[in-house]
């Protein structure tokens, strides 16, 4: 069983901050109407927070040998750090993208700060679009990006660990058997874990596919479901914002207000090209199908994620 390691807070906030802020470390939507003031004086204290934990976090898990530089971290996680990371050099801000995390809306807004109406792109093409105008770290040097990332406010935003990872399963293998990833990941899922002897699986069941992560080299995860801490690399670069899925428009867009930009772009509502219910919303019925030794391993995988980012 992974260790649980209990924080120590160390940050001294308002009583009706820190009341938002426990709300958020259960992975609850918030509801702030309770706030009558400024909110965004609760948010950067909310953000403060947030910056502290993860600081406090990373210290624990990993001593001064074990954390790399922005250089190193850039260097081994190459392709999916450098690919995921949008920047705006003028106004010298920059968000890690992580899949299954609003990364399309993100990726329009950071295209919008680089003069490109996205607004009529289709969601899917969105990924495209970024690499084609240059926008990411990806046409940069591991000392070039490294340098920004130093000098850049960054920004991350995540979600529930487990919210994520069954997004990815809803959205890239269950409604699709005609798909690339059903192909690619579902067919195989069904061929790893039937016998010679029993063909017991004929779906890619949402089991199937918890095994398939738990069984794997976090190495090896496609980026959908690839780690925060390895896509992101959270303990090598410091993010001055990091916002919650669970509480998405109102903390982006406090977020552009706080950097003097909400006048460029307003965080666009989900995309429409989304019809199924919200995944939160259905954790308790895909999870209840799992093992709870199973779910604990899958805990254990993404450790890291809900230790670093407060979703103990």
């Amino acid at each position: 069983m992974a260790m649980r390691i209990k924080h120590e807070n160390t940050t001294a906030v308002p009583d009706l901050a820190l009341r938002v802020i426990k709300t958020e470390l259960n992975g609850q939507r918030q509801n702030l109407s309770f706030l009558t003031e400024d909110k965004s004086t609760y948010y950067e204290q909310i953000f403060t927070s947030r910056k502290r934990w993860l600081e406090n976090a990373c210290r624990k898990l990993y001593n001064n040998t074990q954390r790399q530089s922005i250089a190193q971290a850039l260097t081994d996680g190459a392709n999916s750090t450098k690919n995921g990371y949008l920047l705006d050099k003028t106004r010298q801000i920059g968000i890690c993208t992580m899949a299954k995390v609003a990364c399309t809306n993100w990726k329009r807004v950071f295209l919008a700060m680089n003069n490109v109406n996205a607004s009529k792109i289709p969601g899917p093409s969105i990924h495209g679009t970024v690499i084609n105008y240059g926008i990411t770290l990806n046409k940069y040097s591991v000392s070039e990006a490294a340098t920004m990332l130093r000098n850049f406010t960054n920004v991350i935003f995540v979600r529930h660990p487990f919210d994520r990872v069954l997004s990815a399963y809803r959205d890239k293998i269950e409604p699709k058997p005609d798909g690339h990833y059903w192909k690619g990941y579902g067919e195989s899922l069904v061929k790893k874990y039937n016998t010679k002897n029993e063909s017991v699986y004929t779906y890619p069941s949402f089991e199937l596919f918890v095994r398939h992560i738990v069984d794997s080299d976090v190495s090896t995860f496609d980026v959908h479901w690839k780690r925060y801490v390895d896509h992101c690399q959270p303990c090598s670069i410091q993010y001055q914002f990091i916002g919650h899925q669970e509480n998405l428009n109102e903390e982006s867009n406090m977020i552009l207000k706080i950097l003097n930009i909400d006048h460029l772009h307003e965080f666009p509502k989900r995309d429409k090209f989304y019809k199924m219910a919200p995944t939160n919303e259905l954790r308790d019925s895909y999870f209840s199908q799992l093992k709870p030794e199973l779910v604990q391993q899958l805990y254990n995988k993404y450790f890291e994620d809900f230790y670093l980012f407060g979703y103990i």
